[in-house]
């Protein structure tokens, strides 16, 4: 096991490297949506959507960063399933995108239903973090 400090430290200088990376994917999709809102208002919310991959890209580096941290069975399976309900909740928005693009979907329901994804995904998220210092106190 690795002390609080020592975690601190790796995620920082992870946070270090990366940094350029997520201002840069940041950047680039703003000016993406900027541009695809001027042509067609429609593909916005699929503009938005692209963004998260790359985001999802940075958990997973994070995650791996997170499993060297303690070798308990139970810590690993916890460090995945935040890492799997990311993907989970990148894949329904897909679909949900996909639904609005076809148009059996209609905006206010999109942004409706995407908020209580998020909401849920944020408790889950809240669960399993406590759940994970129940295990490892210096998480």
């Amino acid at each position: 096991m690795v002390t609080k400090e020592t975690r601190i430290k790796q995620l920082l200088e992870q946070d270090d490297v990366h940094w350029r990376w997520r201002w840069g994917v940041w950047f680039v999709g703003i000016v993406v949506t900027i541009f695809v809102s001027s042509a067609s208002p429609k593909w916005v919310p699929f503009s938005t959507l692209v963004l998260f991959f790359p985001y999802l890209c940075l958990e997973w580096r994070k995650t791996k960063l997170l499993l060297t941290f303690n070798e308990e069975r139970r810590y690993s399976r916890l460090i995945y399933f935040e890492f799997a309900s990311l993907w989970l909740q990148f894949v329904v928005y897909l679909g949900l995108v996909i639904g609005y693009l076809a148009e059996s979907l209609s905006l206010p329901w999109l942004l409706g239903i995407i908020g209580g994804i998020s909401t849920l995904t944020f408790g889950v998220s809240r669960f399993l973090q406590r759940r994970i210092r129940q295990i490892d106190p210096a998480h």
